[in-house]
């Protein structure tokens, strides 16, 4: 799924959560903190 964004900014941790089946509150926290480690 990130390999195919062009623009770090578009990524949706939504998306990316429901992609890879990601239920739980810390599966969500480490995503935002690699999309913030993307962005930044």
């Amino acid at each position: 799924a990130l390999e195919n964004l062009d623009d770090p900014t578009e990524f949706d941790y939504l998306k990316f959560m429901s992609y890879y089946n990601l239920k739980t509150m810390t599966n969500e926290i480490m995503v935002k903190e690699e999309y913030l480690a993307l962005v930044n």
